[in-house]
């Protein structure tokens, strides 16, 4: 894998996925939901006890024909309190612990650089909660510990059990596809991250944003507490 170093999220001011974004991230997911919103024709509402925050139906509750419903047990809100130690092996599997710190860090350190050598979680916080969310019609997006929108964008099913994520790939210069495997069993969500050899700049890039927003593990139904 390549090593040379990446733009540290951590350090940038710049939000991401979990904790910070990079701004041009941010700026085109939010038009993605945009389009999505006027597509559909319909609003999105979020419920902190856990059930679907999709897209409301046309007039009379049926489902308008224009949007493509997704039928899967991860629909839903999914939390979890999550540490920088647990993170570090994904990252150090993957080959990506040096080079995209940043990721693995994120605002463990408060926004500050976290240790460059040693034990790269060392003095960390944690563990904070954090959510994810996905919609019916293909919305993704995550709450940081505050409740504070963090990540918005698109998720698309491959299969049953396999998720991509194409305007995430697409926002890090990545042509190939962000894949994360999940499991839904009696509540409980589990996710692992398909990192491919080879892995180019835009492919570590994503799939370092990837490890970092679903790494952890498991999670539990409902937003942030």
């Amino acid at each position: 894998m390549n090593t040379e170093s990446a733009p540290n999220p951590a350090t940038s001011g710049r939000r991401h996925a979990r904790w910070w974004l990079p701004t041009a991230l941010a700026v085109s997911s939010a038009a993605v939901l945009l389009l999505v919103g006027c597509a559909a024709g319909s609003d999105t509402t979020e419920d902190a006890g856990g059930e679907s925050p999709a897209a409301s139906g046309a007039e009379g509750g049926n489902p308008s024909p224009s949007v493509s419903t997704i039928s899967s047990d991860l629909i839903g809100y999914w939390h979890r309190a999550q540490s920088c130690s647990e993170l570090l092996p994904a990252f150090e599997a993957a080959g990506l612990a040096q080079s995209h710190a940043g990721w693995l860090q994120g605002n463990f350190y408060g926004g500050a650089e976290g240790p460059a050598t040693g034990d790269l979680c060392a003095g960390a916080a944690g563990p904070l909660e954090h959510s994810h969310w996905f919609t019916d019609d293909g919305e993704f997006g995550s709450h940081d510990q505050e409740g504070q929108q963090v990540d918005s964008g698109d998720y698309t099913l491959v299969d049953s059990d396999t998720l991509s994520f194409p305007s995430h790939a697409a926002e890090f210069g990545y042509g190939g596809d962000v894949l994360v495997d999940f499991t839904v069993d009696s509540g409980v969500a589990t996710f692992s991250v398909v990192v491919p050899e080879p892995c180019d700049a835009g492919c570590q890039q994503a799939h370092a944003w990837a490890l970092s927003a679903f790494a952890s593990g498991p999670w539990e139904v409902g937003d942030v507490p």
